[in-house]
């Protein structure tokens, strides 16, 4: 007989666990017959089949909680499915079966002036921001939250000249390792006042309002200004959603980006001092 438990997938452990429900442990139940329900066949002589379909009895379920217990310890019946890799360990060589993803996203911040979340003040230096998993975070002692695409914005977000209240917390929205935040900061705490700082571009803009932000951080910025440090490559490769995004911006701005057909990205405002003005999101 084969350890079954050796191969056993998470898709595998739910429709083992599916199973036990009251009824289908007195009157048995059909199958599709694919997976571990193929192997108990195979192996262990449990069922009959009927064509891609194994019916079961209640004696074969039983003896199906019986091996899954005398392999692992894990009882399909009373146990439930652990949420962490640790646990699963504990029953079965594949950890990964745990219904938890084992890395929460992880989220760069800091206050401009001091870092306060979890009734705690952090003060820091100006290169320095703290790192917290996002399910760790659990209260924001701060008036407005920011989200920044750009890590050397978000870097650097303590020298931009903005009309955002003294002391704002700024959230770096994240990237492939540690994980990208989208509307997880409005979700969670709903009654701070949240801003967005992305590109001024349609894609930017068209993140920033998923986002989930109230408000969004846009240039006061002038024609000359925009054609002198403005992309027109990025909202020519990006104009199919300026039509879309593009009535979120106040009528000036977005005339001025139409007519000069350039969006403009946060290292360039960084890069020469444009200021920042606050704007409500439609």
């Amino acid at each position: 007989m084969s350890r079954i438990i050796d191969d056993i997938t998470g898709s595998d452990l739910n429709r083992l666990k599916q199973l036990f429900s009251p009824e289908k442990v007195k009157e048995g139940a059909n199958v599709a017959l694919s997976g571990v329900f193929d192997t108990f066949h195979r192996d262990f002589s449990v069922g009959i089949a009927r064509g891609k379909y194994l019916q079961l009895t209640s004696r074969d379920i039983r003896q199906i909680r019986k091996v899954i217990k005398e392999q692992s310890g894990f009882d399909l019946l009373t146990d439930s499915i652990p949420n962490s890799r640790t646990d699963m360990a504990q029953f079965f060589p594949n950890e990964k079966l745990s219904s938890r993803p084992v890395k929460d996203k992880v989220i760069k911040i800091y206050g401009t002036l001091s870092t306060n979340i979890n009734k705690k003040k952090y003060n820091l230096e100006d290169c320095m921001n703290i790192e917290v998993p996002l399910g760790s975070l659990k209260s924001i002692e701060h008036k407005q939250v920011i989200i920044v695409e750009n890590y050397e914005a978000f870097s650097r977000f303590r020298s931009i000249n903005s009309d955002m209240c003294l002391n704002p917390l700024v959230i770096y929205r994240g990237d492939k390792e540690g994980g990208v935040i989208s509307k997880e900061i409005a979700k969670s705490f709903p009654h701070i006042e949240l801003v967005a700082w992305f590109d001024t571009d349609p894609s930017g803009i068209s993140f920033a309002v998923a986002s989930g932000a109230s408000h969004i951080l846009i240039p006061s910025i002038s024609r000359e200004a925009l054609i002198e440090h403005g992309n027109s490559t990025l909202f020519k490769d990006q104009y199919r959603y300026w039509e879309r995004v593009s009535k979120v911006l106040p009528s000036k701005l977005e005339a001025l980006i139409s007519s000069v057909e350039k969006g403009i990205t946060q290292e360039s405002i960084v890069a020469n001092s444009i200021p920042l003005v606050l704007y409500p999101l439609k």
